[in-house]
């Protein structure tokens, strides 16, 4: 169980300082027509006024629709950390693909956001029932962004990929269970499966990076200290199994290989389809893995890992789809 569930959501950094108010970044609304570059889209949810940056690569031809990934931040963040600070966008330029970064909406929805008091979240199942924050449909306005998006900016839609930090890698995992049918493949970083009994459309290529040192997401389980108060999850081993079984994969992994530095393990599939494939990163924390933000290690835990998650997770979405 997790205590105080509105706040059960571990912890990534929006901005390099540890605290912000609001949001810290503008950007110029979507143009006609689309040219590259990073703009924002403003989208109508479940009776909100949702914002997300997109990052349009260097060369976008939409006579020739490239692949997209939706990326998204952790508790506190905004979008625009992902694209910017966890290399996203760079990473767009470099591959020519897509990248959209929609920005949560405030555990208080209805105030302004603050980090320490009212932090920008998901709804991926970590949070206190009843709560207000609780009650926004967080996957029905990823749907609606995706509509809208393919009218504004074409994309390939056999080749969309969901991506998260935290909270943002919980919220991935609850779009995997419940928008499956939009999806080519996820793959999160720190974040818990918070979905009861997920039952996605169809299987998913997953990847699950995780630090073996993150004290927010412990892998034996247990308390957490959070920045909104403190939380309870279970063990790493029975969430991935969890979600092995909705993707219809062996609920026992077998490490397929393991240096001094990382540990990979894959669940195998029951008939032959995606699997999950999860990289423990030994000696690191609850940090995005290849960037570094202006964090007190004596929160996130330490940030030692070589692995670039941002070209590990890429590189896993381009093999999904060949």
């Amino acid at each position: 169980m997790l205590r105080r569930r509105w706040l059960g959501c571990g912890l990534l950094l929006g901005a390099s300082l540890f605290f912000f108010n609001g949001r810290n970044f503008q950007a110029a609304e979507l143009p006609t027509p689309v040219r590259s570059g990073q703009f924002e889209v403003t989208t109508e949810s479940g009776g909100y006024e949702r914002t997300a940056t997109i990052h349009i690569p260097k060369g976008y031809n939409p006579q020739s629709p490239p692949p997209l990934v939706i990326a998204l931040h952790g508790a506190g963040g905004q979008g625009d950390s992902i694209l910017n600070i966890d290399n996203w966008a760079k990473k767009a330029d470099e591959k020519g693909f897509i990248v959209i970064a929609p920005n949560g909406l405030p555990a208080r929805p209805r105030l302004p956001g603050n980090f320490l008091s009212n932090p920008y979240l998901w709804n991926s199942g970590q949070l206190r029932e009843g709560g207000p924050r609780s009650k926004v449909d967080d996957v029905a306005y990823i749907r609606t962004l995706l509509d809208e998006l393919a009218k504004k900016v074409p994309y390939d839609e056999s080749k969309v990929f969901a991506t998260g930090h935290s909270n943002g890698g919980g919220m991935t995992f609850r779009l995997g269970a419940e928008m499956a049918d939009r999806l080519a493949a996820i793959g999160t970083v720190a974040g818990t499966v918070s979905v009861d009994n997920p039952q996605p459309a169809k299987s998913l290529p997953s990847l699950f990076i995780l630090g073996l040192e993150d004290p927010l997401l412990p892998y034996k389980g247990g308390e957490s200290t959070l920045p909104w108060g403190t939380r309870t999850t279970p063990p790493i081993a029975g969430l991935m199994a969890k979600w092995a079984t909705a993707i219809q994969c062996q609920t026992e992994p077998q490490t397929i290989a393991e240096d001094d530095a990382i540990q990979k393990v894959r669940y195998p599939s029951k008939n032959g389809g995606p699997e999950l494939t999860v990289l423990y990163l030994k000696g690191h924390g609850h940090a995005w893995p290849g960037t570094s933000r202006n964090v007190p290690s004596r929160l996130t835990g330490p940030n030692t890992s070589k692995l670039n998650a941002t070209d590990e997770i890429w590189s896993f979405f381009e093999a999904s789809t060949k």
